[in-house]
């Protein structure tokens, strides 16, 4: 599994492995393990090993590290490929919806000429096993739906189409 973190403007790409993790280009024999009877975790890096807790902090982590404390947020591979293809905050939304994933498409929940509000169920992606609802970004007339149910999609792939309103 791929996780996107980010600390102070830097953005780092993490993969868990069989053997520990990969950090960009950099193999690390890595294993975090439970502190019987607490929250805490011991962090072991090769035969380094430090105490390490972690609570959430609204959509970031607070992470405590041998002493040391950082804000840290993480984005796992699903939700980093969602954001991509997302407006960026103050852009507005968008005209048309395209698949952030591969994957099948297993509901198409509006209708052409339907008038639907921010944040309503648009269609819903079957990728890797889980369902995946794609909503308005804004309200808006939906113009064109270019999928059906049952259809194959690719990343990028047009589902809907949308027309003035909320945009």
């Amino acid at each position: 599994m791929r996780y996107f973190v980010e600390r102070a403007g830097q953005r780092l790409e993490v993969e868990a492995t069989e053997s520990g993790v990969r950090i960009a280009e950099t193999e690390l024999n890595a294993h975090i393990e439970s502190v019987p009877g607490s929250q805490r975790r011991h962090l072991r890096i090769g035969e380094r090993g430090v105490a390490l807790a972690a609570q959430r902090a609204g959509d970031d982590w607070i992470v405590r590290i041998g002493g040391r404390l950082l804000r840290l947020t993480v984005e796992d591979e699903r939700t980093h490929l969602i954001r991509e293809l997302a407006p960026a905050h103050g852009q507005g939304a968008v005209d048309e919806v395209r698949a952030p994933m591969a994957g099948l498409i297993l509901r198409v929940e509006v209708a052409e000429g339907q008038h639907v509000e921010a944040g309503a169920g648009l269609v819903v992606v079957e990728a890797m096993k889980m369902e995946n609802e794609l909503r308005a970004e804004a309200g808006g007339i939906v113009e064109r739906i270019a999928v059906e149910e049952g259809q194959a999609v690719n990343p990028g792939d047009l589902l809907i189409t949308f027309a003035g309103d909320d945009r």
